[in-house]
């Protein structure tokens, strides 16, 4: 039997490869990454400590980004959702305290510990309240998501400045204080929580009848429209959820951190929409997904935990993250041209094939 010929192997390696441009581009400054903060600090980086560090401080992203990643996967975007953190944060400690609306009192004004989850459960139906009110602003008045997220925006901002009146808040309850700082074994619960947030929405994005019809939106709303899809329904169900997620994510980060502030989240826009776009999905929409924000969440917590175990100027680890941020931006763009490049010259394309047996179209078919 004679040896499998290189002209036609070969090809097929190099196709595969740039048609996984998207993914492999990001795995490449992934690696990069991680080989060069273990060679500049070999003695903390790659430690148990500073991982499980890593893991935690990347989870509170990881749980946003979520949510973020279905709405730029519709072609759209939320820039409310670092601010609904924060105000679902003092919202959280304001029911626990009892000083929101004086519900389910007991005692000294706290809520009794078996029903003290309406201080998860309260603040992030508030999220998903405000997500909602975006999507009408999107959907029934025509205002972009741009506009009507950065009103929400606002809305959340003072909310969470009246209830707080600018004071930090420590009154935290007990579930979530052990799912923002506890652990089982080694394992972080909060990683855990955001590890099974990340699973459920890759199955819902890639299983579901709704997660096609968010691809479907993003590549083509006006197709989508023509087929069937319900893109009003499936815009309002992307933004509450963003909502709720970015609010549940600032209930996490204040049973992290053990307090409240009106602006204690207000940094984590850029980095979640960082870390999303750095994985590969497309601010385009139609696509990318959750292992594609995975890859990026990776990429900007190793980036950010990496610098601070170099000895270097606190002033300048800003400049020095913008710069590496560029780098893998860039790589991401070449990445993806090579892939749409690969998509329009697939070498089977020109292979002769065996006639199909005729199918009726997919849209507008009969039923």
């Amino acid at each position: 039997m004679s040896a499998p010929s290189m002209t036609r192997t070969t090809p097929n390696i190099k196709y595969w490869m740039a048609a996984r441009a998207r993914i492999l581009g990001p795995l490449f400054a992934l690696v990069v990454l991680l080989v060069v903060f273990t060679a500049m600090a070999p003695t903390t980086f790659l430690t148990g400590a500073n991982l499980t560090n890593l893991l935690t401080q990347v989870s509170v992203l990881a749980v946003m980004a979520v949510g973020l990643t279905m709405v730029l996967l519709l072609g759209e975007i939320d820039l409310s959702v670092a601010n609904l953190s924060s105000f679902a944060g003092v919202a959280c400690a304001t029911f626990f305290s009892g000083n929101a609306f004086g519900l389910f009192l007991f005692g000294e004004g706290k809520l009794a510990p078996g029903i003290e989850w309406i201080a998860i459960f309260g603040p992030v139906a508030l999220g998903m309240l405000m997500g909602w009110v975006s999507s009408l602003m999107i959907n029934k008045a025509g205002i972009p998501s741009f506009v009507a997220t950065l009103a929400v925006f606002e809305i959340a901002s003072g909310w969470a400045l009246y209830w707080s009146q600018g004071n930090t808040l420590y009154d935290i309850p007990g579930a979530v204080k052990w799912m923002g700082s506890g652990s089982l074994g080694p394992i972080p619960v909060i990683a855990l929580v955001a590890a099974v947030i990340l699973l459920v929405a890759h199955l819902v994005l890639q299983r579901t009848k709704f997660g096609r019809s968010i691809y479907m939106v993003g590549a083509n709303r006006r197709a989508a429209e023509l087929s069937g899809v319900p893109v009003q329904k499936v815009m309002r169900n992307v933004f509450v959820l963003s909502g709720g997620l970015a609010a549940f994510a600032g209930v996490l980060n204040v049973g992290r951190l053990g307090s409240a502030q009106a602006e204690l989240g207000n940094d984590l826009l850029l980095p979640a929409i960082a870390a999303v776009v750095l994985g590969g999905t497309s601010l385009f929409g139609g696509v990318g997904g959750m292992g594609y924000t995975v890859i990026g969440l990776l990429i900007y917590g190793v980036l950010d935990n990496g610098l601070d175990q170099l000895d270097i100027d606190i002033f300048l680890k800003p400049f020095i993250r913008g710069v590496f941020l560029i780098l893998a931006l860039l790589l991401n763009v070449l990445a993806m041209r090579i892939a749409r490049r690969a998509s329009e010259f697939s070498p089977e394309a020109s292979a002769p094939t065996p006639k199909a047996p005729e199918e009726p179209p997919l849209v507008g078919a009969a039923a």
